[in-house]
């Protein structure tokens, strides 16, 4: 594949590692969480925090994915 010096055309992949980053915090909270329970701690919010990463990668995955469609269209406008 050549190097292109310009790669305005090439889709946008941080919003995809960041929502991958953020489901890997998302398993090991969860794994925490309840590992914690085995030994009679609780932790705050365990819950809240949770689903608030599963759904903020879930809307970096939405919101990239839409960007880079808007991009593409635009591109080939």
């Amino acid at each position: 594949m050549a190097h292109n010096d310009n790669d305005d055309d090439l889709p946008l992949t941080w919003p995809f590692r960041a929502a991958g980053t953020l489901l890997l915090f998302s398993m090991a909270w969860f794994c925490l969480g309840f590992a914690s329970e085995d030994f009679g701690n609780h932790l705050s919010a365990f819950w809240d925090v949770f689903w608030g990463l599963i759904i903020a990668s879930a809307a970096l995955i939405v919101g990239g994915a839409a960007f880079n469609v808007y991009r593409e269209r635009a591109r080939h406008a």
